[in-house]
């Protein structure tokens, strides 16, 4: 297939997607926006009321604290699975490197936060993920290298060398040959490339992913693409030729797009086609994932193509979609399903004009209007409003106040029913935010329980198919992209230690499981589950001891760390050790033998405590003939030592006797054979 043909395809998808024309679903998500801001509605008359009430943001921001707590009380959102019994340690440790991946090299609850939000206002919210490689280089210089160091730097294969000298600083002579070989240190100037991978993930505006109309799900979608816009820097520094990338149009489509006008204020839409530097320009960049038969095989294959004003940037093959999407309420056999936001609208609207009805009805009592007989009153009076001020009449009941009844409380009802409704749709309520102490006066422990349970039914609903369809699927993207693109081992910090992580060993099948605490009740009651789970633990271990067929040290360590990760600390290595395999098999071991010397014969008990403290006897016996020995050793040392310095102290007076003897030889100017008396005698 040539380039043209491509483009042909390219632009046929790309008209005919979900998210680029204008639609009743990119209305209904332009409109959500506006009412989460409380935008007026357009229908507002002068001096009325013109409150605009908040409901949409009352679902959407009172459903996503319960959602974010039910994905990130726990460390581990997700858990992989085994598929043998050699995988286990490693479908550990890719639990804990992936999860570690979400949450430190990338903001996974600020990323989850956004993820929902999107998802509960405007239908879908989007993720999208990918392996980022970046390549550094740096300039180093070396001096006084001898041929050894030299050797080492340039086995590395990340340096490339620059500039070289060399320098003869010495020479030796062969002890073989006779030769003299010089030696050298060297100046090296060096090009050093680091190159750094990782797993990036990133929140995609819904406004600026596009999918074809076919499409249930991304990963079975013909056609899904990220519409961007990218600085002409930006695309020449990705390696594109600069050529083609400053003939690229600077019109873009997406730029005042119904949904970004709504998301930003007057005024405040980044357009950034007014710049006066050219490379910072902005191009619309459409990265597409478009299943096309390239090799005319007949069979499609997934292609990534990057295509901006009409170019083709780049046109590679790949295994997989990087976006991953959630919606809270699905529709069968569509992409695009209902959200929060949608179920609130009406209601907000409805709520918006019954207040301002009440409002002006309070206004009209507070100030109502006025009376007047026409030709008896003075108009100026009357229409200068001040303390005490007087109205002159020709006529007692010439003014008059209207009389406007009041109709609040006729209205409050029916905002009480709208709140009800608005519980019923979604399943946020005040039961969730903070109950009432009045409202339970008269209620039973048991009708507030269920009451609560009803109402979370519908967050639990919706955080249970956020599990199974989203977050599965991006840690599963995760794994196999740790699995394809890490090529060298990384140590990190896990559980209070350094481990070394190298994804090169594990297997991309693992089967997954989502840990996200749902149907296990709230904290408390899983903490006083877990505390009655450590009671049955405890009881087993003290009645049947470490080896017994129930309960092991290592699971018993595992129920009090989660004992302690429920309470709201993240990690237990904190609290207790880990306890390894290994240590378990002690533990039983010594266990064991402690029994069997417990079920011994009583003499023959008797005799191996005799034979232990016989062994105690000799072995201090010998400990105290070493310790003598040294004494001695040490005495004999010293005293051969004090010897060795008197003879050298009498050899010292000797010499300098026979010196004092030559000296008075040289002044007399004696033979040295004369006889000079001793002095000292």
């Amino acid at each position: 297939m040539d380039d043209n043909k491509l483009k042909g395809i390219l632009d046929a998808e790309i008209d005919d997607s979900l998210g680029y024309i204008q639609t009743d679903t990119t209305d209904q998500r332009s409109k959500a926006l506006e009412y989460y801001n409380r935008e007026p509605y357009g229908n507002e008359v002068e001096g009325r009321s013109q409150i605009v009430t908040g409901e949409v943001a009352e679902v959407v921001d009172g459903a996503l604290p319960q959602l974010l707590r039910v994905f990130t009380q726990s460390d581990d959102m997700v858990r992989f699975e085994p598929r043998s019994a050699d995988d286990e340690d490693k479908a550990l440790q890719a639990t804990e490197y992936v999860n570690w991946v979400m949450n430190k090299d990338n903001d996974g609850v600020a990323l989850l936060h956004t993820w929902f939000k999107d998802a509960l206002l405007q239908k879908n919210g989007i993720l999208k993920v990918y392996w980022d490689e970046t390549v550094n280089v740096t300039k180093e210089k070396y001096q006084n290298l001898n041929e050894q160091e030299l050797t080492m730097l340039l086995s590395d294969d990340s340096i490339e060398v620059k500039n070289q000298e060399q320098i003869q600083i010495d020479s030796y002579q062969d002890q073989m040959t006779g030769a003299v070989i010089p030696m050298f240190s060297y100046n090296v100037t060096v090009k050093k490339t680091n190159k750094t991978g990782k797993v990036v993930i990133e929140n995609v505006p819904p406004e600026e992913f596009i999918i074809s109309k076919k499409a249930r799900t991304v990963n079975d979608s013909q056609f899904v693409a990220h519409r961007r816009l990218i600085t002409r820097s930006e695309l020449i520094s990705m390696g594109f030729s600069k050529k083609i990338v400053q003939d690229l149009p600077t019109w873009s489509d997406l730029t005042y797009t119904q949904e970004r006008t709504a998301r930003y204020s007057n005024g405040e839409n980044p357009d950034n086609q007014n710049t006066l530097d050219p490379s910072m320009e902005e191009i619309e960049v459409y990265e597409c994932y478009i299943k096309t038969d390239m090799d005319g095989d007949g069979i499609a294959e997934l292609r990534k193509v990057l295509y901006a004003g009409r170019e083709i940037l780049d046109n590679e093959e790949v295994d997989f979609v990087p976006f991953c999407s959630v919606c809270p309420i699905p529709m069968p056999h569509k992409f695009f399903g209902h959200s929060f936001a949608d179920r609130a609208m009406d209601l907000q609207l409805i709520k918006s004009t019954v207040t301002r009805q009440i409002l002006d009805n309070m206004y009209m009592v507070n100030s109502p209007r006025t009376m007047a007989v026409e030709g008896q009153v003075n108009l100026d009076d009357l229409l200068t409003v001040t303390a005490n001020g007087v109205i002159r009449v020709k006529n007692v009941g010439a003014v008059a106040p209207m009389t406007v009844p009041p109709t609040a409380a006729q209205s409050f009802p029916l905002l009480q029913y709208l709140d009800v409704v608005q519980s019923k749709r979604t399943g946020v309520n005040d039961a969730q935010q903070g109950l009432d102490p009045n409202i339970l006066q008269n209620t039973t422990a048991t009708a507030v329980a269920a009451m609560q349970s009803a109402a979370a039914g519908k967050i639990e609903l919706v955080a249970r198919i956020f599990a199974e369809t989203g977050v599965k699927d991006l840690y599963q993207k995760i794994l196999q992209l740790l699995c394809k693109y890490q090529d060298k081992a990384r140590v990190i910090r896990l559980r209070g230690k350094y481990v070394s992580i190298d994804p090169r060993e594990w297997s991309n099948q693992f089967d997954m499981s989502i840990n996200v605490g749902l149907g296990t009740g709230n904290k408390q009651e899983q903490m006083a589950m877990i505390a009655m789970v450590l009671g049955k633990q405890e009881e087993i271990l003290k009645t049947s001891g470490m080896n017994n067929p129930l309960v092991s040290a290592s699971q018993y360590r595992n129920t009090l760390g989660r004992f302690v990760e429920s309470a709201g600390f993240k990690d237990s290595a904190e609290f207790f050790k880990e306890v390894t395999p290994e240590q378990d098999q002690q533990l039983m071991q010594e266990e064991m033998q402690a029994a069997q010397g417990q079920n011994m014969n009583p003499q023959i008990q008797a005799y191996i405590a005799q034979m232990q403290a016989q062994i105690e006897a000799d072995k201090a016996k010998a400990e105290n003939d070493i310790m003598l020995a040294r004494e001695k050793a040490s005495a004999q040392m010293q005293l051969e030592r004090d010897k060795f310095e008197m003879t050298m102290a009498l050899k010292q007076q000797e010499f300098e006797y026979e010196a004092q003897l030559k000296a008075l030889q040289v002044g007399a100017k004696l033979s040295p054979t004369a006889n000079i008396p001793n002095v000292y005698d």
